[in-house]
């Protein structure tokens, strides 16, 4: 189940789509690494550890840069933007935390399509919101 990028994804501003592919590059790295298992069967956790960390640190450092920019060019709905941001990363912290505790590969499974269904929803339904406000102050 590797997950691609479409055009209908884009939200006009270079640098944002440019993150979004590389998250949904990341996405699919920690699919990979779900999917290894050893000769014993047992899931590669040093693989999912290191894909979720890198997953989880863009996803922050993505958020982090939407919202700056969107301080800095005074974007009406910037505190409810900050608010999905914050409950997204409220959610991935506790499904982190189960998958931890449990090592279960369908935690992990669930955490990653949980980051995907986000991300492009999230991409659909907010991202977009700013695409004009953006353009108007001249990002592309």
């Amino acid at each position: 189940m590797l997950l691609m990028w479409t055009g209908n994804l884009s939200v006009g501003v270079k640098d944002f789509d440019d993150d979004h592919k590389r998250l949904i590059r990341m996405i699919n790295e920690l699919h990979g690494a779900i999917q290894e298992v050893d000769a014993t069967g047992k899931i590669a956790e040093d693989e999912i550890e290191i894909a979720l960390h890198r997953l989880e640190n863009y996803f922050k450092y993505h958020c982090l840069r939407e919202e700056r920019l969107m301080e800095q060019t005074g974007y009406p709905e910037l505190r409810e933007h900050r608010k999905e941001h914050q409950t997204f990363f409220a959610t991935v912290e506790e499904m982190v935390q189960r998958f931890r505790g449990s090592r279960d590969p369908k935690q992990a499974t669930e955490l990653m399509q949980f980051m995907y269904d986000w991300l492009t929803d999230h991409i659909f339904v907010t991202d977009k919101k700013y695409t004009s406000h953006l353009n108007a102050k001249r990002i592309f």
